[in-house]
Order: structure tokens, then C-alpha cells, then sequence
């Protein structure tokens, strides 16, 4: 995790100031103290420059009212979520250096998004899944499904650029951000190699499995995101990276074949 008072997206030093990931507005609405020890983890340095760029992420009422009450779900509304889900869970995968995007890239990702000049988009291909809470629970089953996300340390690529195998013992523990917040649990999957016909409403179909629809991008019609019980154990293991769960039906054919033969071993 980083510690250093320097920017953490482009490291400049000059006079970097605290930077609160989840809006300090957000934590006082749930009786918490944003300064708190406790909530360390939520808070980086940033330059000058990048903590006005980032401070748009925040200044969106209609968003933190969201999180906090669970309405208004409206089209606008899911579509703000969504893109405050991916860049504060990039933010949080940069600062505790464990996520599922490799720090270069999502250091890459952010200076594109909070450069100064015209916004950029969400990364192509990423998927956002939303659940409203009711309750939490734990110790409930689910599959984890395996998948191969792009750009991450463990795919191995052939000299096409095409995944032919992984290692288990680099790159990311996860495939996935998961973060439960207010009325809502958040996913976010980066982007996947493909698995063949309908890879993409297969994800979406695992996701549904612990409770979780699609918010990015935003089906037509919108989901309505009934309240349900969540156990963000689940969330967090729902997608996994290869060699790290039991379904295989979501890696490229090529992992597949891998894993089929009779002296693979993980």
C-alpha cells in the first residue's frame, strides 16, 4: 500500500494532499468519522491537479443519495454508478497494490481518465454488477468460475497475442474488485478473454448466481435491482483467475483443452 506523500497516479511530489477514495460526504452520512484509522485504507495522496479531476467522481448528489438510500433507480442514476464503481475500485487496486489489474495498467487507465483535458470513457469491455442490500450473510455455496482476464500477469500469450496457458504462481489473486457500500454491493469484472458463443451473457448469467445484475453497460431494460441477501465472500469469489476455481467454462478454449488433458496439473 502506498505511504509515501506522493501523487498516486502520477507521483509528483509537490505538496500532494489527502485524497478520501469514497467521499468523506458518504461516510458522514453513515455516522463515520472519514478521518477515522479504521478507514485508512480509503484514503491516498494526490497532486493538486489530479484531486480536482478526481473530485468530479464526487460531485454528483443524486449519486451519493443512491448509495445511501438505494433510490432513485433511474437510467442516469445506474449509468453514474457504474462509472464510479470502475474508477474508485482502480483507485483502490493502485493504492493497495493487490487488485485484479496490474498496477502499470491501472496506473495507465487513470492517467487517461483524469489527464486534465476532455474525460475519458470506461475502459473498453470492463462489466459493472450491482445488488441492493438487505442483509448480509455468509457461509452460503456458489461456483467459482474461472476466467482470464486481459492484460493480467498470469494469462501467457502466444505470438499472436492469443492465450495459450496461465501461471498460478504470478499475477493477480483475483479477477474481480468487490467492494459493499451503503445500500449497494459492487462488481467489477476488467475485461476477459473470450470463451467462445455467448461469453458475455454467461458472465452476466454467473454474476446473477450471488444476487448481481448488469449495470455497465446498461441493458434495455434497466434491472431494478430488488433488495436480496448478499455474501461478498460469494461476490469476491464468484470470478476467479485460471487454475483458482472449479468452473472452466468461461476460459478461452485453449485453457480449456489445457486443463482437459490427462496429466494437467494446477
Amino acid at each position: 500500500m502506498h505511504l509515501a506523500k506522493v501523487c498516486l497516479i502520477c507521483g509528483a511530489h509537490p505538496d500532494p494532499t489527502v485524497e478520501h477514495i469514497i467521499p468523506q460526504a458518504l461516510w458522514k452520512r453513515f455516522g463515520l468519522n472519514p478521518n477515522s484509522p479504521d478507514l485508512e485504507r480509503y484514503r491516498t495522496w494526490l497532486c493538486e491537479a489530479h484531486q480536482r479531476a478526481t473530485s468530479t467522481l464526487h460531485s454528483r448528489p443524486n449519486l451519493l443519495d443512491l448509495v445511501d438510500s438505494g433510490q432513485p433507480i433511474t437510467r442516469k442514476s445506474l449509468t453514474d454508478l457504474g462509472d464510479w464503481a470502475v474508477w474508485v475500485t482502480l483507485l483502490m487496486s493502485l493504492h493497495t497494490e493487490r487488485g485484479a489489474v496490474p498496477v502499470d495498467v491501472s496506473r495507465e487507465l487513470l492517467l487517461h481518465r483524469f489527464n486534465g483535458k476532455a474525460a475519458g470513457g470506461l475502459p473498453p469491455g470492463i462489466r459493472v454488477y450491482a445488488a441492493r442490500i438487505a442483509t448480509y450473510v455468509s457461509g452460503t455455496d456458489f461456483i467459482a468460475h474461472q476466467v482470464a482476464v486481459e492484460k493480467s500477469d498470469n494469462v501467457i500469450l502466444d505470438h499472436a497475442k492469443a492465450p495459450i496457458g496461465f501461471s498460478i504462481s504470478s499475477g493477480p489473486v483475483t479477477a474481480t474488485e468487490a467492494i459493499g457500500l451503503g445500500n449497494f454491493a459492487l462488481l467489477v469484472l476488467p475485461k476477459t478473454f473470450n470463451s467462445g458463443p455467448r461469453h458475455k451473457a454467461r458472465l452476466d448469467l454467473a454474476a446473477a448466481t450471488v444476487g448481481f445484475d448488469l449495470i455497465h453497460p446498461l441493458p434495455q431494460p434497466i434491472p431494478t435491482l430488488s433488495r436480496g441477501t448478499i455474501d461478498m465472500r460469494a461476490v469476491s469469489g464468484v470470478f476467479v483467475p485460471p487454475g483458482h476455481g472449479d468452473d472452466t467454462s468461461l476460459l478461452p478454449k485453449a485453457m480449456q483443452v489445457l486443463m482437459s488433458t490427462p496429466d494437467y496439473a494446477p
